[in-house]
């Protein structure tokens, strides 16, 4: 049973990556022109999208590969690292740029070297301190999730970016449910306690009454001999604990932040990207409720992108948007 409070906490996570990605935007563009904005752009066809689409399945596709070949965590510890490392450290370099008084079109200019090893030690620090305190998953995949929005959002045409994260809602579909790949890739990086995912998880105590006889079973078989301190008096009282738990990947904290960053260049102003934002939240929300009605594994990305699409009709309607 997902717990409201679960809920709560996954929609302030998301709106910590929203929000965030949002401000680190703004350091970039601050006192950029029309021009600088567009040149850097530079997915602005139908051929660099198809080109992001085939590299995401092509990636997806190699570490089902892995999974089927390798069973070990290091590995995968690895991936993470480099992930995190590349993704933190643009995040740092942008904080950096903004402490020095360096914008997107001067930070690799002039101080460089000073932000460049800012960025290097930081985003290095975060991956050493997530393996040393697990606990840090979520803070870190908040981290990595704020970086790949923002590259990718100051990277994609608003259009572009639509139609990018109505290819990715297709693939994400039949990742879920149809091939099932991307529930066995979650489940793989859940049980690694990879920074690929942020999650709550909670212990809720049931009626056994509200169990089969077989499940009962199957819990005393498993926990025979193993019960201690208060789940044990749970027990005893006719109550079985069973863990809730809710996740989200970070590509959909990351593909509506792209969206929202890449709607800048419509007025260069944030307008436009907070609708985004506002209508990806309604999507997550929406999700939630599936979530808790169906309780079974389900693909955020569509509708987040239903969300996504009623903010940007809802702007529309408001300012008489044209793109």
């Amino acid at each position: 049973m997902i717990e409201t409070r679960q809920i709560l906490q996954i929609l302030v996570m998301f709106m910590i990556v929203q929000f965030f990605g949002l401000l680190l935007a703004s350091m970039l563009f601050s006192g950029a022109t029309y021009q600088q904005v567009v040149s850097a752009q530079v997915v602005s066809s139908a051929t660099g999208v198809l080109f992001y689409a085939i590299y995401i399945v092509v990636v997806a596709a190699a570490l089902m590969l892995i999974l089927r070949i390798y069973k070990g965590d290091k590995l995968f510890i690895l991936i993470e690292g480099g992930v995190v490392f590349l993704t933190a450290f643009f995040v740092f370099l942008i904080i950096s740029g903004e402490l020095t008084s360096s914008t997107l079109f001067t930070v690799f200019g002039t101080g460089v070297t000073t932000n460049f090893i800012i960025g290097v030690i930081a985003a290095f620090a975060l991956v050493v301190a997530k393996n040393r305190w697990q606990s840090l998953r979520n803070t870190t995949a908040i981290i990595a999730s704020v970086g790949v929005g923002v590259v990718l959002g100051v990277s994609f045409g608003f259009i572009v970016a639509l139609i990018f994260m109505a290819i990715i809602a297709v693939y994400d579909f039949i990742a879920v449910f149809i091939t099932k790949h991307m529930v066995t890739m979650a489940q793989a990086m859940s049980s690694r306690n990879l920074a690929f995912l942020i999650g709550v998880n909670e212990i809720e105590a049931i009626p056994k009454s509200e169990f089969s006889s077989s499940q009962v079973r199957e819990f005393n078989k498993e926990t025979k001999g193993k019960l201690t301190g208060t789940v044990k008096k749970l027990y005893m009282q006719g109550l079985l604990p069973v863990a809730a738990r809710i996740e989200l990947g970070t590509g959909d904290l990351a593909i509506p932040l792209m969206v929202a960053v890449s709607a800048y260049s419509v007025n260069l102003n944030f307008t436009l990207s907070f609708f985004v934002i506002g209508g990806a939240v309604f999507g997550l929300i929406l999700t939630t409720f599936i979530l808790r009605r169906y309780k079974r594994a389900l693909p955020a990305i569509p509708p987040l992108l239903f969300g996504v699409f009623v903010g940007v009709i809802a702007y529309t309607i408001i300012f008489g948007m044209r793109i």
